[in-house]
């Protein structure tokens, strides 16, 4: 079995497991009050950002940072299976003559993050969900060119800290800006919340933690929400309801402006604040048996495949829900072991014969 997949941390898996959840409930039963496949999306930027900043910072401080090793490992992880995804949508697609170009051609470029409103009239619900892989994408790039500066000590590591803190602070007035102005480009505004410059925040608050996570552990007012994780996940369902149609309908748009300057930014803070948690105090957390469950885990572990897979599956088709979810499922394990393992296994293969050479 290869590296990737036996170095993990349960309780993240676990909560991958909880985010995938999220977003196929609401995929599934569509609530306008919360939308918590959006913050099962957030939790999962959080997470990926963490993990990936500080696999580049211990590959800087052991002398081994590359970025081409970089793109090549991170292409064998996201690009097999989406392909797939988009192979076989492809095919399904046109064999019931429901495909559409101009709703197809963004995903494999990685694109769809950014979708101009004129646009939204043709149906993207196949390949809608991809923004959140294109964002993935498209930090990956960003973030080992600028691990390239690190490398050559151009930028110090302790600097990298005001980067992501002044990426934390821009994103709400850009957030704000595309919600407010009427000159901004249609393709802007259209994207609010999926482009790359608007939901990158949480993508920096990964990085804080990759940082500053030992550090964090001990400060107090972190000891003090250590037991508290439902009070966190309290605060968050309550900000995510500025955000709600009902709201915005009763007191106009003010609680949206609210949501967007400071609200996703707490949201962001208590989703941290949770992994961490989670991660250095794993056992002591009351949710440590849920999500250290096996079953929650090994869903964790399927969680990128179930992602790709349930939105053509809870697309408006008239059979049973239960059908619908058996057919992620089996699709899900399917594209698991028979495609992400597979080319994980062929890529650790490859390194490891390259080592020896």
């Amino acid at each position: 079995m290869n590296k990737e997949i036996t170095k993990r941390i349960p309780s993240l898996d676990g909560l991958r497991a909880i985010s995938i959840f999220f977003v196929i409930y609401d995929h599934a039963f569509r609530p306008s009050l919360i939308n918590v496949g959006y913050l099962g999306v957030n939790v999962f930027f959080i997470i990926s950002s963490y993990l990936i900043i500080q696999i580049l910072l211990r590959d800087v401080e052991k002398n081994r940072f590359s970025v081409k090793m970089f793109y090549f490992k991170r292409i064998f992880r996201i690009f097999p299976a989406y392909y797939t995804y988009l192979i076989v949508l492809f095919l399904v697609l046109n064999f019931l003559n429901i495909f559409k170009w101009p709703q197809f051609w963004r995903a494999p470029l990685f694109l769809v993050n950014y979708q101009p409103r004129s646009d939204w009239a043709f149906p993207q619900w196949f390949v809608g969900h991809t923004w959140s892989l294109a964002v993935e994408e498209q930090f990956y790039i960003l973030i080992a060119l600028l691990f390239v500066f690190v490398n050559k000590k151009i930028l110090k590591k302790e600097r990298l800290l005001f980067v992501f803190i002044g990426i934390i602070l821009a994103v709400p007035i850009i957030r704000i800006s595309y919600l407010y102005f009427d000159f901004i480009p249609d393709i802007l505004k259209g994207s609010n919340h999926r482009s790359f410059e608007t939901v990158a925040d949480a993508l920096a608050v990964g990085g804080i933690l990759a940082i500053k996570g030992k550090d964090i552990q001990h400060h107090k007012w972190f000891l003090f929400f250590k037991n508290k994780i439902g009070l966190l996940f309290l605060i968050v369902l309550l900000i995510m309801v500025l955000n709600s149609p009902e709201v915005v309908e009763m007191f106009g748009l003010k609680p949206r402006y609210l949501y967007n300057l400071v609200g996703l930014t707490t949201i962001n803070i208590c989703v941290g604040i949770i992994i961490m948690i989670l991660v250095h105090f794993p056992k002591e957390s009351i949710t440590s048996g849920l999500l250290n469950n096996k079953v929650m885990i090994t869903v964790g572990l399927w969680s990128y495949s179930i992602y790709l897979w349930q939105q053509i599956w809870l697309y408006s088709w008239d059979f049973p829900l239960i059908f619908k979810f058996i057919g992620i499922l089996v699709c899900s394990v399917v594209s698991y072991y028979f495609v992400e393992v597979k080319f994980l296994v062929w890529r650790d293969a490859f390194l490891k014969r390259n080592e020896k050479l």
